[in-house]
């Protein structure tokens, strides 16, 4: 391909990107540990809002996993809830709004587990003892 077009389509892409509304970016926020900076910042909202809540430490890259729930073993608990034979629209509903739900995330730092939170929902769906992802809240 032509250096020339390469170089037009990057200038559009950065023009488009650049154009986007900042709503249209979901927003995450994240606890800062102290040991993570020296500014004094307790938190921190992804992506940047303020060039102040840019931390001095924090760990990169960060590693954000699924909460794990030892606790839970049934891989189908809506199911197991709802029983077999009950009211096939509020199990339907509860599944509904069970695909619509966020992971619950958190950001490991070393051995420490901090929550990592998008658009201020903290998220219900988590990996119950058999690795499955199920939901804890419907």
């Amino acid at each position: 391909m032509n250096m020339r077009i390469l170089s037009v389509i990057g200038a559009a892409g950065l023009v488009v990107g650049a154009s986007l509304p900042a709503a249209a970016v979901p927003k995450a926020e994240t606890k800062i540990l102290p040991k993570e900076t020296f500014t004094g910042v307790e938190s921190i909202t992804l992506p940047y809002t303020a060039p102040y809540q840019l931390p001095g430490a924090l760990t990169l890259p960060m590693d954000v996993v699924v909460v794990k729930d030892t606790s839970l073993t049934d891989d189908y608990p809506i199911t197991t809830k709802f029983g077999i034979g009950s009211d096939i629209k509020e199990w339907g509903a509860a599944v509904k709004k069970c695909e619509t739900s966020r992971p619950k995330l958190v950001r490991m730092v070393g051995s420490d587990a901090v929550p990592f939170v998008i658009e201020g929902d903290e998220g219900n769906v988590v990996l119950n003892a058999n690795g499955r992802a199920v939901c804890t809240n419907f």
